[in-house]
């Protein structure tokens, strides 16, 4: 590996950890709060009061969810062209998710629904951010003879 090569590889890795560190804050931010839902579920249980089932299933596909986001984006941030593919799949599909569940009367109760439009929010500019061509320029193809 030449000099030059090596500080252009140090810059491309500079300018993609800086430009997915919004990504990594927005989608830590979207795990605390999904796992916040089901530690606030926890604690009505050891209350005595009941919460529906399909909240506890919600609740822990979303943390899922969550979970799998941030560890792709830290693999992303750290160069992973196939971590930053998968975040570029799966936040879209979660945001749909998110929006038809928090759109369906009736389905949850509404502080359920408040925190997953919350969520909705966290996810929406990570599916743009991810999708956008200047983030997907810090990932260029490897080279032939690399």
């Amino acid at each position: 590996m030449t000099e030059t090569t090596t500080f252009t590889a140090a810059v491309l890795d500079t300018a993609r950890r800086a430009a997915l560190r919004p990504v990594l804050i927005l989608l830590g931010c979207f795990l605390a709060l999904s796992a916040a839902l089901l530690g606030f579920l926890a604690v009505l249980a050891a209350a005595g009061i009941g919460a529906d089932i399909a909240i506890w299933i919600r609740g822990s596909f979303v943390l899922a969810s969550a979970v799998l986001l941030l560890v792709f984006g830290v693999s992303a941030s750290r160069g992973s062209r196939n971590a930053l593919l998968r975040v570029r799949i799966i936040a879209p599909i979660v945001l749909v998710a998110i929006v038809v569940i928090v759109s369906i009367p009736g389905f949850l109760p509404d502080w359920v629904r408040l925190e997953q439009a919350v969520c909705g929010a966290l996810v929406l500019p990570v599916a743009i951010i991810v999708n956008l061509p200047r983030t997907r320029a810090l990932f260029p193809a490897k080279a032939a003879n690399a």
